[in-house]
């Protein structure tokens, strides 16, 4: 049902980073609505994310959003080619920095949601090359 509404909704893709993952922005200009989709372990679609609250709540693991990414990813693949290709594919170092900030965290006070946010922000952290 989300990849035929991807489908039949006028939703415009740009890919705003192609490193270390895609990183796109899905808009519909009829509603006049923008939100995030990261690929992390793309092409492989074990994970995806999206900032809308389909994705939050449902807990579906897709939303229109990530469905339009991905069928836009598939159409351009030459979008993710060239410069900083091959760090897209040490993708397993970043998910190995986020493990270090969450056992770092540990004993913080606070919810566990704030710990899983700092923890994650290393997504949205640019690329040290």
């Amino acid at each position: 049902m989300r990849r035929a509404r991807a489908l039949e909704e006028p939703l415009d893709v740009r890919l705003r980073a192609a490193v270390p993952y895609p990183l796109l922005e899905v808009r519909n200009p009829i509603h006049r609505s923008t939100y995030r989709v990261m690929l992390p372990e793309y092409p492989a679609r074990d994970v995806t994310l999206c900032t809308c609250a389909d994705f939050a709540r449902r807990g579906l693991g897709t939303c229109k959003h990530i469905e339009a990414a991905l069928g836009w990813l598939a159409e351009h693949p030459e979008a993710l080619r060239g410069p900083g290709a091959a760090a897209r594919s040490g993708t397993g170092a970043l998910w190995r920095r986020i493990d270090q900030r969450l056992a770092g965290s540990a004993q913080e006070p606070g919810p566990d949601s704030r710990r899983w946010r700092r923890a994650g922000s290393v997504l949205f952290e640019p690329v040290r090359e």
